[in-house]
């Protein structure tokens, strides 16, 4: 059979599966009837909303058809995104690559109706004669392939959503990098081209309803917060859909993988609204113990940003009654130290207390030169409890630090060496003097006598 037979086979097995698929997402598109109205329509043409489900599935139908040649070209596409590198190796690509796509009608079809809802928006947001009648078509698709969770739907489905936002055709919004001398064509005195974008009132409604229907489902889309998430970095957004209450809802009401997920996207929320950033940090709070691990994991990055007035979330995430998130949370103690030196000594021994295993690690391998730069002198006894736990992994890292204190606070290390060996006994130190004679004999020779015989400071 020849190749040209092949692909022509491929191409209508792909269409016919495309239908179908359609079908189904027009069906789960519409449950949410009635749709909202268009955000551009021609004033000279009265907008008129499809009677039933059963006549825009028609509709979409006759569309689709109507493009058939349309679809070959955007199985060209799809095919260059979906066929790895490693078929072109082989003794017949074009053959394996239509194999490929053959045994993937379904993320084909998915692709496939993006592009045709790409278009469609693009119709239905022209400025100069905006079509309604493939906005009703294009909204119920967009509507019906957000609730799979699918990179493209992640990607791809919130640029389409950001179109009807901004009542813009798709693609309005990329490019306009500002200039300056980081581009080869600037020129100085030029005024900038970047254009503002704001959110049109009929797009924010309409963009509102897909979001109201995502949030509404059982459970939640989980693409929703994939649409936050970037929604948050671009920003221009955020007020108009309230992306915030959104996230809010979600976390107090969501599943915990759900909230989990919202709690990463808090430190950026920090950026653009206090108060409602402030609600969410609360919301967290109150969830289960793995929400709050994935809180204390955000703490760095919270930190960073808010400095010092993040020291109360930070004692609440050092208090609390799960050790995993304590374990967590301490692994961002180390940014207090600068925020607040009074009370960072106070908030290791808090941790260190605890004597728990995991934590105690987790401390030694990232707070514990700091507390030793600032307290060189110990006088809470942190490396004491440290080094008498006896777990290895501390031991090794506290090991290493108490010897670099050798030559520069020799005074403060003879004082914690006197401690250990006075509640564990000179045993106990053993491993540190094997180590150090390593490094040199006749060190470890002066700082053994002084310790077990009260020799004089080496």
């Amino acid at each position: 059979m020849s190749d040209w037979r092949e692909q022509n086979q491929l191409s209508q097995r792909l269409f016919e599966h495309t239908k179908g698929v359609l079908d189904s997402t027009i069906i789960r598109g519409c449950q949410d009837w009635p749709l909202p109205e268009p955000p551009l329509s021609d004033p000279d043409f009265p907008v008129h909303p499809p009677t039933s489900p059963d006549k825009l599935k028609e509709i979409a139908h006759a569309l689709l058809e109507a493009n058939r040649a349309a679809f070959d070209r955007d199985l060209e596409s799809i095919g260059e995104s979906l066929i790895p590198h490693r078929l072109s190796l082989s003794a017949d690509p074009a053959r394996e690559g239509r194999k490929w796509l053959d045994r993937r009608g379904d993320e084909v079809a998915e692709r496939a109706l993006f592009i045709r809802v790409e278009t469609l928006l693009s119709q239905a947001l022209d400025p100069t004669a905006p079509d309604v009648d493939r906005w009703w078509v294009a909204i119920a698709l967009l509507n019906g392939m957000s609730s799979k969770d699918s990179p493209i739907s992640q990607q791809q489905g919130y640029h389409l959503m950001e179109s009807i936002a901004l009542a813009k055709p798709p693609g309005y919004w990329h490019g306009g990098a500002e200039p300056g001398p980081h581009l080869l064509d600037w020129q100085e005195g030029r005024e900038s081209t970047t254009v503002e974008l704001q959110a049109d009132s009929g797009g924010s409604f309409a963009a509102g309803w897909l979001l109201d229907r995502m949030e509404e489902a059982d459970p939640p889309r989980p693409v929703l917060v994939e649409w936050l998430d970037i929604a948050l970095a671009r920003r221009t957004l955020v007020a108009p859909l309230e992306i915030l209450s959104r996230l809010n809802r979600m976390a107090g009401d969501g599943s915990s993988e759900l909230a989990i997920r919202i709690a990463s996207l808090l430190p950026r929320a920090w950026d653009i609204d206090f108060e409602g950033a402030h609600l969410l940090e609360k919301t967290l709070l109150g969830r289960e113990a793995n929400v709050r691990c994935g809180l204390a994991g955000a703490l760095d990055e919270i930190i960073r940003r808010r400095g010092e007035s993040t020291l109360p979330l930070v004692d609440a995430l050092l208090s609390d009654e799960s050790t995993d998130v304590v374990r967590i949370a301490t692994g961002s103690l180390r940014l207090t130290a600068t925020l607040d030196s009074t009370d960072f000594a106070n908030r290791c021994a808090r941790v260190v207390h605890k004597g728990d295993v995991g934590i105690s690690r987790q401390f030694s391998q990232t707070t514990l030169r700091e507390y030793l730069a600032m307290h060189p002198e110990d006088k809470k006894g942190l490396t004491v409890q440290l080094w008498i736990e006896g777990d290895e992994v501390v031991r090794s890292r506290l090991r290493e630090l108490l010897l670099h204190m050798v030559d520069e606070h020799a005074t403060d290390l003879s004082s914690i060496l006197m401690r250990i060996a006075s509640m564990d006994g000179h045993n106990s130190l053993e491993d540190l003097w094997r180590v150090l004679e390593v490094r040199s004999a006749d060190t470890a020779f002066a700082w053994r006598n002084h310790i077990e015989h009260g020799a004089e400071l080496p």
